[in-house]
Parts: structure tokens; C-alpha cells; sequence
């Protein structure tokens, strides 16, 4: 399935995530694995968790920070593509 900024995203009980400083670390508990968010994608990751939306997110940071909206387009929807591959978020549909 193809992301877009209208899909919305849930993250997956198994993924806890704790605030380093700026950064994020997540873990995902099925997997064994962690991961490292820097302070834009800290940031991104705490709206995807608050809202779930990707256009709430990118509406969002677009006020926030300086970059064109792009680039911004070109980030977000890579940042949630991998986080979707390696199991740290999931597509949300309809039934959810």
C-alpha cells in the first residue's frame, strides 16, 4: 500500500520509546531491536503518537520549522515508510 500525508499511521503496542535529550529511542520488543530518532524526527514521532495523521504531522511542522514543503513532503512520508517496514508503525485502515 502506498503512503501518502492522508494515511494514518498506529503504532504497535510492542514498540516502547524513551527520550534521550533530544533524541528518541525506540525499541521494538518483538523484534529485539532499537532504533534512534534525531530531534526532527523526535518530533515528528510525537506527533505521529499524538494524532496519527501524517497531514496533521506535516501541517505541524511545517509552522514549526524552516524547510519548504517539499522536502518536508519527501522526509515525513520516507521517515513513516521505514518506520512501517521495520515494524514500528503500521498502516491504520478503516476497521481499526
Amino acid at each position: 500500500m502506498t503512503i501518502n500525508l492522508d494515511t494514518q499511521i498506529s503504532i504497535p503496542e510492542t514498540v516502547y520509546t524513551q527520550e534521550v535529550g533530544e533524541e528518541t529511542i525506540l525499541l521494538d520488543t518483538q523484534g529485539g531491536r532499537y532504533f534512534s530518532l534525531d530531534p526532527v524526527g523526535t518530533r515528528m514521532w510525537q506527533l505521529l503518537r499524538e494524532h496519527g495523521v501524517l497531514r496533521t504531522v506535516y501541517e505541524t511542522i511545517l509552522k514549526e520549522y524552516e524547510v519548504t514543503p517539499e522536502q518536508l513532503e519527501t522526509d515525513l512520508l520516507a521517515l513513516a515508510a521505514k518506520m512501517i517496514e521495520k515494524g514500528l508503525a503500521r498502516i491504520q485502515d478503516d476497521a481499526e
